[in-house]
C-alpha cells in the first residue's frame, strides 16, 4: 500500500478530531491577533490542526504508526545480523590463532 493510499483512511477519530479542530482554531486565531513572523508560524500550525481534525487524517501519525509496526522486522534483522557475526568470529578464530603461531 502506497502512502496515497493511505492519506484517504483516517487514523484520527472521537476526541482526537475534536480536540486538533478547537485547538487549531484557538491556535490560528492567536496567532493572527499577535501578528509577525512568530504569529504567521502559530496560525499556520493551528490552520494544520484544524484541517488534521476536519479530514481525520494525520500523515505524521501515520508514518509513527507504520515505523512501530516495523519493529518486529527490524527485531527479526538484528538477530540474524547478530548470529552471523557469532558464526563469522568462530570461522575467524583458527584462522587467526595460525597466522600468530606462524609469526
Amino acid at each position: 500500500m502506497s502512502i496515497s493510499d493511505k492519506q484517504g483512511s483516517s487514523n484520527v477519530q472521537g476526541w482526537e478530531r475534536a480536540l486538533s479542530i478547537g485547538s487549531g482554531i484557538a491556535m490560528a486565531r492567536g496567532g493572527l491577533k499577535r501578528g509577525g513572523i512568530l504569529g504567521l508560524a502559530r496560525a499556520a500550525f493551528g490552520g494544520m490542526l484544524v484541517a488534521r481534525g476536519l479530514s481525520g487524517h494525520c500523515r505524521l501519525k501515520s508514518i509513527m504508526e507504520d515505523a512501530r509496526s516495523m519493529r518486529p522486522d527490524v527485531d527479526r534483522i538484528a538477530d540474524t545480523v547478530t548470529r552471523i557475526e557469532g558464526e563469522i568470529a568462530e570461522r575467524v578464530k583458527p584462522v587467526a590463532k595460525k597466522l600468530s603461531d606462524g609469526v
